[in-house]
């Protein structure tokens, strides 16, 4: 079989249960993917946390897209046909179990899993506090009682179809994503008399906001972006983005990854994400027309105070749909992390349609929980939450993903040790230390390309190459028949 056209048959058994359950049977349109892939990428965060952020924080903030929009796609352009025909190779269907397969390395896998459910459990606190948040404002709905219709809703648009439902209803929702940043954009500028105007009153108001660096007055928890947070805004957007599992999982359905559709799906992705972060402006915008508006609902007091009904009910559709479409995809992860990857790998009774009930039933005991914690104490601020939990997952992802795929050296160790420091180090960095979150972005992923280059180049140094493991890379090179690791993952 080859990973340059559609899928026919997949090595782990075929486009049985679990292909079409978690991939979409590889065979969703390209263009319906990467619209999925960016309007995953965007949330509540985006829509409704980031330009809350930036009008605490200010222009400086705004380096974080700088990083975020090509950090989405430049790093994928590199990666995905190699990490598609490596993922065909070993029969990997989640992301966490092609890094297990990658390294030969089941407790990676088991790692990695863990990971992802606790930190992903943070962002989906905030995705469910976000749309609660929502229909509260626009219609009145008691914000437990929305919090309950987000629930519903997620977990009937995952366990209806997986990966193929999720996908087709981002490109929907994400058609209304584009009307709706493009119209929010434009009318907060044309109210605060266009952006010479907004510097002006910004200016004379807040000068701070117009700091390449160090804004102020900032936000509750003392945040300012200085030239460290700056950097780290954009290593964070370049390098934990990109290995986001929810976003992610997009590669490994692609129908196919010739290089004109790499170079297809990117695009589509660059342009869709531009657009969607443009929505960062309403954030200054919205300080300038409502100063006392609380930041995690100040576009969501814009919309409903600057717009006609009719267009506030597309506002708030648009926003409703940014954030279900990252809910849906973040429960598919867990999901599948807990049904595929746990389930999967350590019970022998774990027949494919089993794996899929165990997804299923996962997805619904962990809406729970983060339904359950929304109505005790919902997060003051919903961004931090998401950005704690996306640090988390990115740093312990990064080296394993980036050193699997750009070489064959890389190993075992490097991979295992690399993907703890990282979160530790994000946590060290910002708890005991008591340093800033904004700045630990970037210090997270660095820490574990430190601890993946070091160990790598040791143990290749002592022990010599590993000429198993650089064969194991290569992709085109067929599975060994009496191969040990094949024989167990299959057994």
């Amino acid at each position: 079989m080859s990973v340059f056209g559609p899928a026919e048959k997949n090595k782990s058994g075929g486009t049985g249960a679990e292909v079409e359950y978690f991939l979409g049977g590889k065979s969703t349109p390209l263009i319906v993917l990467a619209m999925s892939y960016a309007a995953s990428a965007v949330s509540a965060g985006s829509f409704i946390g980031d330009p809350g952020m930036m009008s605490t924080i200010g222009w400086p903030y705004f380096w974080l897209v700088v990083g975020v929009v090509p950090g989405l796609v430049l790093p994928g352009y590199i990666v995905i046909r190699k990490m598609r025909v490596q993922a065909e190779k070993y029969g990997s269907l989640t992301l966490t179990e092609y890094l297990g397969d990658r390294y030969r390395c089941p407790f990676l896998k088991y790692y990695l899993t863990i990971v992802i459910t606790i930190c992903f459990l943070f962002m989906l606190v905030s995705q469910f506090k976000g749309a609660a948040a929502l229909l509260e404002t626009y219609t009145g709905i008691p914000f437990k009682v929305g919090l309950i219709i987000m629930l519903a809703v997620v977990v009937f648009y995952v366990n209806t179809g997986g990966l193929r439902s999720v996908a087709w209803t981002d490109f929907f929702q994400g058609c209304f994503m584009t009307v709706m940043c493009v119209m929010m954009v434009v009318v907060a500028v044309y109210k605060v008399g266009g952006m010479h105007s907004l510097e002006a009153t910004l200016a004379d108001k807040w000068p701070e906001a117009l700091y390449i660096s160090e804004a102020g007055p900032t936000q509750a928890d003392g945040t300012v972006v200085g030239w460290m947070g700056i950097i780290s805004l954009i290593t964070w957007g370049c390098t934990i983005m990109f290995c986001a599992p929810h976003i992610t999982s997009r590669y490994l359905a692609l129908p196919a990854v010739h290089k004109k559709d790499v170079a297809k799906f990117s695009m589509i992705s660059m342009v869709t994400g531009f657009l969607f972060n443009l929505m960062f402006i309403c954030g200054l915008c919205g300080r300038v027309i409502f100063p006392d508006a609380e930041a995690d609902y100040l576009t969501v007091t814009m919309s409903s105070q600057l717009l006609p009904p009719i267009l506030a009910c597309v506002c708030m559709i648009g926003f409703f749909s940014a954030i279900v479409s990252t809910a849906t995809s973040i429960l598919l992860v867990i999901g599948q992390s807990i049904g595929r990857d746990l389930y999967g790998g350590l019970s022998k009774k774990a027949t494919p349609e089993k794996q899929v009930r165990v997804t299923r039933y996962a997805t619904v005991i962990c809406a729970l929980i983060v339904l359950l914690f929304n109505m005790v104490n919902p997060p003051a601020f919903l961004q931090i939450f998401i950005y704690l939990g996306l640090s988390g997952i990115g740093s312990a992802v990064f080296m394993p993903l980036y050193g699997g795929v750009l070489t064959k050296k890389g190993t075992k160790l490097a991979a295992i040790l690399s993907s703890i420091a990282g979160p530790a180090m994000y946590v060290i960095w910002t708890v005991p230390l008591g340093l800033s979150w904004v700045s630990g972005m970037g210090v997270g992923p660095l820490a574990a390309l430190v601890v993946y280059c070091v160990v790598t180049w040791i143990e290749n140094a002592v022990k010599g190459l590993d000429q198993v493991m650089i064969d194991w890379a290569d992709g085109f090179k067929d599975v060994a028949e009496n191969d040990t690791y094949m024989a167990r993952k299959h057994a």
